[in-house]
């Protein structure tokens, strides 16, 4: 349907065809070009909706303006201080300059401060090895208790996001401190720690 619909989407070198839409589950993600119109996008939906006896949740619908700043932060302007732009649904998000989306994990938009996006996993990572620190444990255990808090908590966010040096700073110090306990002058040194187990390593 939306390939035989009058919505453009966006054009990219190499490739085949426009990317107009991409779905993942429950969730949908469409890309509009300055030529494209949202009632054209919305007859689809409702076509698709009726056929499928679903309900399309336009509350939750997010606008990302992309292009030039002047334009984007035109389209936010008047967006937030009319509640509407063209035939883009009313009273709905738009994301402004700044200020991330997420999109299946990943947190996308104009300008967007990429160490403040990983603050919420920072302060859950943080707070897990606070209470592991609780614990006690071993060398051998807090190396478990790393991987498993560390490792787990941030796994996802770097493959889709990547992580920022100044993320990568905080998270080393967090191990450090709590590998040794606190110590300001660790008794091994870091290259030493991540050699393999067989040559002393952890």
């Amino acid at each position: 349907m939306v390939r035989n619909s009058n919505l453009n989407g966006f054009r990219i070198p190499g490739a085949a065809d426009a990317l107009i839409t991409r779905l993942f589950a429950d969730d949908t993600t469409v890309f509009l070009s300055e030529d494209d119109d949202f009632a054209d996008l919305q007859s689809v939906l409702d076509t698709w909706c009726s056929a499928a006896k679903a309900k399309f949740n336009i509350a939750k619908t997010e606008i990302l303006p992309i292009g030039k700043k002047v334009f984007r932060e035109e389209i936010v302007r008047t967006y937030r201080s009319t509640g509407s732009w063209e035939n883009y649904p009313e009273n709905v998000r738009i994301v402004g300059e700044g200020e991330p989306m997420r999109i299946l994990g990943a947190f996308i938009g104009n300008n967007v401060d990429q160490a403040g996006v990983w603050s919420p996993t920072i302060a859950k990572v943080t707070s897990a090895i606070e209470r592991w620190r609780l614990g006690h444990a071993t060398v051998e255990g807090r190396r478990h208790a790393i991987q498993m808090v560390v490792g787990g908590m941030t796994q996802f966010l770097t493959d889709v996001q990547r992580m920022p040096s100044a993320v990568c700073k905080r998270l080393d110090k967090c191990i450090r401190q709590y590998l040794w306990d606190g110590r300001v002058l660790p008794p091994v040194a870091k290259d030493y720690i991540y050699t393999p187990r067989e040559d002393g390593g952890l």
